[in-house]
């Protein structure tokens, strides 16, 4: 990797977001819309279950994060697709590899930032929240390297399948995040789906993310070789994918 031609996809990132008032908006409307409402809820659940209404706050920051730190990635690749640029910027010189860093750069600045904000509203709503502040700082990184790691595979997918599959960009976080039990324990799924939940990027970084709200131990072991284990294997996956795409001719037909 070359790190001025990151850089370079950096400073460009930069540029289009600033411009881009709607990306703007988004990245930020609906993760500090999602806080201040259950912010509330945990505010009024205090007369009745305070633990409930920390577990729901708490769950929606890592959701929140977990979704601008996927979609900001993917969605600034479609953006290249759709203005027709993605091509222009392969035919630069800029490798698969860099491409793909560079986006997980921005996305992952973005969200941290994003992640901030958050936290603060919440600090705002249940200072009770800073007593597990550091375990969450934990968790949050786990979910950011997972969600990052989706973010690679998605644009694999994309690469490969075409553009009309864009939609992935900001639809297929959602069914990992159900398929990972956010609020409940996977045993409450049937058998089948309880399998597949055990193997999902989320599922253990939730487990402790309610184990830390309630007081329970919190053990980091399982969502730190989980999201490693999926940061891992989106690398060679992507790499094929993307090689493949080029070779079939879906990559010139893309951007």
């Amino acid at each position: 990797m070359r790190p001025y031609k990151i850089v370079a996809m950096l400073y460009r990132d930069s540029l289009i977001i600033r411009r881009s008032k709607w990306r703007v908006f988004e990245i930020l409307y609906f993760p500090l819309t999602s806080v201040l409402v259950w912010g509330f809820f945990s505010v009024y659940s205090k007369t009745f279950s305070v633990e409930a209404g920390l577990v729901l706050l708490a769950i929606n920051i890592f959701w929140n994060f977990a979704y601008v730190g996927q979609s900001t990635a993917n969605l600034q690749m479609m953006e290249d697709i759709w203005s027709g640029s993605l091509k222009a910027i392969l035919l630069s010189g800029v490798t698969e590899v860099e491409y793909v860093v560079s986006r997980l750069v921005t996305a992952a600045v973005t969200s941290l930032a994003v992640l901030a904000l958050m936290i603060g509203i919440a600090l705002i709503f249940v200072p009770e929240f800073s007593d597990v502040l550091g375990s969450v700082v934990f968790l949050s990184l786990f979910t950011l390297v997972s969600s990052l790691a989706l973010a690679i595979i998605i644009t694999g997918m994309i690469v490969t399948l075409g553009k009309s599959y864009g939609f992935i960009a900001w639809t297929a976080l959602q069914a990992f995040i159900f398929l990972s039990a956010p609020f409940f324990p996977k045993e409450t799924f049937p058998w089948p789906v309880r399998v597949v939940s055990e193997f999902m990027p989320f599922t253990h970084i939730f487990e402790q993310a309610r184990y830390v709200v309630v007081g329970s131990p919190v053990f980091f072991g399982k969502p730190a070789l989980s999201s490693l284990a999926y940061f891992v294997v989106a690398w060679p996956l992507y790499i094929y994918l993307f090689r493949r795409a080029r070779k079939s001719g879906m990559l010139a037909k893309l951007g």
